[in-house]
């Protein structure tokens, strides 16, 4: 796996974003996220707590379709609750990472594993959309009695896994060598 890690590294030194990472050092937005020792921090602790809100707010969507929690309630009532959660949070989940990256764009931008995260991230976003838009049309006015079929449960455990794997990777990110 590190080998194969390793490899991935190497080859994103050769590629354009090298350049592109070194550019992103000289704007303006890293110069003062680099020199604002507070920035940074700042940042991850937004983008942490975002990423609470969004997760929590999955889970508790995905926890109402398994049937695990939230019987009393509609689909349409835990998705109402809920949902606004999920995109705010990955809109600030999109901000604070950005400013991240603009901070430190060598360890990231050549880092294997962030790009696993991107691509894990945009597959949960996918998946998401999907998922949401399945949930609601085939719970329309049954109630809370609906149930959830087996490909509708897949996803949401797919959900929570990729969700997972975002959280790992991201942590990751910062004990691989670039």
């Amino acid at each position: 796996m590190f080998d194969f890690l390793f490899a991935v590294t190497e080859w994103l030194r050769t590629t354009a974003l090298l350049d592109f990472a070194f550019w992103i050092t000289e704007t303006p937005l890293s110069l003062f996220m680099v020199e604002n020792f507070w920035m940074v921090p700042a940042a991850q602790v937004i983008h942490i707590l975002a990423i609470a809100a969004a997760f929590g707010a999955t889970l508790m969507l995905t926890l109402r379709t398994l049937g695990v929690s939230g019987a009393g309630s509609t689909i349409e009532e835990t998705s109402a609750r809920y949902v606004p959660w999920i995109w705010w949070g990955l809109l600030v989940i999109v901000i604070s990472g950005l400013l991240m990256l603009t901070a430190e764009p060598l360890r990231n931008m050549i880092n294997a594993v962030f790009w696993f995260k991107m691509i894990f991230l945009v597959v949960t976003i996918l998946i998401t959309l999907g998922f949401q838009k399945r949930i609601r049309a085939a719970a329309a006015g049954v109630g809370a009695t609906w149930v959830a079929g087996g490909g509708t449960k897949t996803a949401a455990i797919a959900i929570l896994v990729l969700w997972s794997l975002i959280m790992v990777c991201g942590r990751w990110i910062a004990y691989v060598p670039v």
